[in-house]
């Protein structure tokens, strides 16, 4: 099938549930799950917080015993994200990627290597005035470089949708935060497999109601166009 003629099924597709009068609404346009009759979640189960105070976020994920999980984000006193995900369309299988700038940790253990030289020389010596403001500068060095290598260092544990296999969640760690992040993929884990328990609908319908929840999270920004076609195609590739 190529891809001109998948957009052109797609297009048709969400043309049709729009349009016909025998599937039940779903709007684009409202911040819910896409599902037929769905509701706004009220019944709050757990929260979830976490912040990465070397670099100003912090993130808020709320769990619904109805099946879904709001994810909101700030930057510094901004919001910047806020979206709901229906957890009947993820999968409980997650991608980590960690990023540890070694090379910062090299210069940061340099500099304490310096200013720890200096200032032994300085105390055994008389050439005070030439090494204590090299100790004091290798101190400086060293905490700079460590603070700079808490902020770039990072882990960062992604969910993604069950069949389109698109990243719509991610928990971002630093050294703040690492442990806090990783507690709570269990529970949101559990939680997404309670969701899928209640898929009681065929193969075929699960996947049409899985490839339109992309499309309404490509319209709140969650995934960009490109993902969401990716994820299509791999979707229409199941229908065989």
């Amino acid at each position: 099938m190529s891809l001109d003629n998948t957009a052109t099924m797609s297009a048709e597709y969400f043309q049709q549930i729009a349009t016909d009068e025998t599937t039940e609404h779903i709007s684009l346009g409202e911040d819910f799950a896409v599902l037929a009759g769905a509701e706004e979640p009220e019944k709050v189960k757990e929260r979830f917080e976490y912040r990465n105070r070397t670099c100003g976020k912090r993130a808020e994920l709320i769990l619904y015993e109805e099946g879904f999980l709001r994810v909101r984000e700030w930057q510094r006193k901004k919001r910047v994200r806020d979206y709901l995900l229906s957890l009947r369309f993820m999968g409980t299988e997650t991608t980590v990627t960690r990023k540890l700038p070694m090379r910062v940790l090299q210069v940061a253990a340099g500099f304490a290597g310096v200013g720890a030289l200096s200032s032994l020389i300085a105390w055994l010596s008389t050439w005070d005035a030439f090494f204590i403001p090299a100790a004091v500068a290798g101190v400086v060095g060293a905490v700079i470089s460590t603070m700079l290598f808490l902020y770039l260092a990072n882990e960062k544990i992604m969910f993604s949708t069950a069949s389109g296999g698109a990243v719509t969640l991610t928990l971002r760690g630093t050294a703040d935060s690492f442990k806090r992040c990783r507690a709570m993929v269990p529970e949101i884990q559990r939680a997404i497999e309670a969701a899928q328990a209640k898929n009681i609908q065929n193969r075929s319908d699960y996947l049409r109601q899985e490839m339109r929840e992309h499309y309404r999270l490509r319209e709140f920004g969650v995934i960009d166009h490109d993902v969401c076609s990716v994820a299509t195609r791999k979707i229409l590739s199941e229908f065989g």
